[in-house]
């Protein structure tokens, strides 16, 4: 079964109260948690998704029989909607964007050979003294006459120039809450979903999250910048440099092997030397307004990085 997945969430995309193909699509959203964000090898674009989990998002649906036997079922109000249609074609085109766009709060442009199997099931069920051969493509101006139908229908609206302006405020204060790129697009979706805006395409949101990504950094960065005294400057530098044999940042990376006298004075020493930083550290996170996830992922980042890779990095970025 197509929908398959199915997370028990109020997210609003529910139809005839089952749930539909869209809870697979966002089912997508809430695995990524497992995996992180990687660069795109061909461009500076991250790249979020897989290729699958575009697919599950963004490409047209792939049909069983009992997914079509749930999405092309048409409500009293959705079948006035087809039998007001002179033409059967167009008729037929809209019974079918109609059930893809309750399974993926999507709108689509395709090929009548892509959706052969479907115009089937719509023609056998409701149109059964219609051949395959009364289906023409549908122009571009009825495609769009039908969207702006659906839209209305479902309460739904375009994501335009106002959603967008929208779309990206939400995205710099969930930022605030954490930089992790899944995160962001995760929170988006939901966003999107609960004021009921069709979502942009992939690649705008790509572009969207990597952007507020940087500004929040860079936000960020500037705080440190502005708010690190020389005393701490020094102690942070001090981090990468070598202490018998062991770079002093490693230290934050071991926890003590037992609890002998030689491990507890060196905790005691560890203590003193970080105690400067521990305390210039609450009273900055508390200033920059971090919340407890961002605290949490920078942090992560002292177990990710060498510090091979720390000392290439730009002097503002390894204090982060």
């Amino acid at each position: 079964m197509f929908s398959a997945k199915v997370f028990a969430l109020d997210t609003g995309l529910r139809y005839h109260g089952i749930a539909s193909q869209s809870c697979r699509a966002e089912s997508v959203l809430f695995a990524l948690a497992e995996s992180g964000s990687r660069m795109a090898s061909d461009s500076r674009r991250l790249s979020i998704l897989t290729a699958q989990e575009i697919d599950d998002l963004y490409g047209l649906p792939r049909f069983t029989e009992d997914d079509r036997r749930l999405y092309f079922d048409l409500s009293p109000t959705e079948r006035e909607l087809v039998d007001s249609v002179f033409t059967i074609s167009v008729a037929v085109h809209l019974v079918l964007q109609l059930g893809y766009f309750k399974a993926k709060r999507q709108f689509f442009i395709y090929e009548l050979d892509a959706v052969t199997e479907d115009l089937g099931h719509i023609l056998r069920r409701y149109f059964p003294a219609r051949a395959m051969a009364a289906i023409k493509a549908h122009s571009r101006s009825t495609r769009l006459e039908q969207q702006q139908v659906i839209l209305k229908l479902f309460g739904y609206r375009p994501c335009d120039t106002a959603a967008k302006e929208e779309l990206v405020l939400k995205a710099q204060r969930i930022a605030m809450l954490s930089t992790q790129p899944v995160f962001i697009l995760r929170e988006v979706f939901q966003y999107l979903t609960n004021q009921r805006i069709v979502a942009p395409g992939y690649t705008y949101l790509q572009d969207m999250v990597g952007r507020i990504v940087s500004g929040e950094r860079l936000r960020i960065t500037r705080l440190l910048g502005q708010a690190l005294t020389t005393a701490v400057e020094q102690q942070l530098e001090a981090l990468l440099q070598a202490d018998e044999g062991m770079y002093r940042i490693s230290i934050l990376k071991h926890e003590p092997k037992d609890f002998s006298y030689g491990e507890l004075r060196q905790e005691v020493g560890r203590r003193k030397f970080f105690q400067q930083l521990y305390e210039f550290g609450q009273t900055f996170l508390a200033s920059a307004g971090l919340s407890n996830e961002s605290v949490k992922y920078y942090a992560s980042l002292v177990q990710f990085y060498t510090v091979y890779k720390l000392q290439r990095m730009a002097v503002q970025t390894a204090r982060l």
